[in-house]
């Protein structure tokens, strides 16, 4: 399963709403739109079958899974306070899970998908594999994680946000006109490849570009949301 790092730009005033209740922020990040009527009854039936199992054959079925799936879900159901013994625990995170994926009816959100070349474009803004002080380290990988859950709610760390002011500094320093240049000699295979740069690199123009691109459009998205006064919310997923 690949790694992305996912932007979407909010107003600064629902960052309150989701330091509240951090979970709120998974719906941000949902692809799909509302599941049809089909998938809904189906969802339905699954929660209707959970809570009628016993003890005994949920325990026989999250046997029967492989080893880590088992132990993700193990340690996902232990943070949530749910009992894997408990088929009516279950169905209802089942349920609360899919009520947080519903749309929340706002208008469509400007979003920003750097797909596998997030950490590429980190590292050619910051010289390293984690984020540091400077602004242009903060970038991809910076902000103030919503939550305390290590693992957030795709398993790749929790989400994180920049309010409306910070977006600015992001998009200033990012405009500047060394950017670009420092970014190009900064991009190296070799050293990417020693430090684990994700995920995985080969000398050629056509990767130099790949990123280039990626980071020109991550410039772009912090110069639309600071030109609307909008916050940043960005997680891996």
């Amino acid at each position: 399963m690949s790694m992305t790092a996912v932007f979407v730009q909010v107003e600064d005033a629902e960052i309150r709403g989701f330091e509240a209740d951090p979970d709120s922020v998974e719906a941000l990040f949902v692809r799909q739109t509302l599941p049809a009527a089909g998938l809904l009854s189906r969802a339905a039936e699954a929660q209707e079958r959970l809570q009628a199992m016993g003890p005994e054959e949920l325990a026989a079925r999250f046997s029967r899974l492989p080893e880590p799936l088992r132990q993700q879900l193990e340690s996902s159901l232990a943070r949530a306070g749910v009992s894997i013994s408990s088929g009516q625990d279950l169905a209802k995170l089942l349920g609360d899970r899919l009520a947080k994926r519903a749309p929340s009816g706002n208008a469509q959100r400007e979003t920003l998908d750097l797909e596998k070349a997030w950490h590429g474009v980190h590292y050619v803004l910051a010289g390293a594999a984690e984020p540091g002080p400077d602004l242009r380290s903060q970038a991809v990988l910076g902000g103030v994680e919503l939550g305390e859950d290590p693992e957030g709610f795709s398993g790749y760390g929790p989400a994180r946000y920049f309010r409306a002011a910070q977006v600015r500094e992001l998009s200033e320093a990012l405009g500047r006109q060394d950017v670009e240049s420092a970014a190009e000699a900064r991009f190296d295979p070799e050293q990417m490849e020693r430090l684990e740069i994700y995920p995985g690199w080969e000398a050629g123009e056509e990767e130099k570009e790949w990123v280039m691109g990626a980071l020109r459009r991550l410039r772009d998205f912090y110069r639309s949301a600071a030109a609307e006064g909008r916050a940043v919310v960005t997680c891996l997923v």
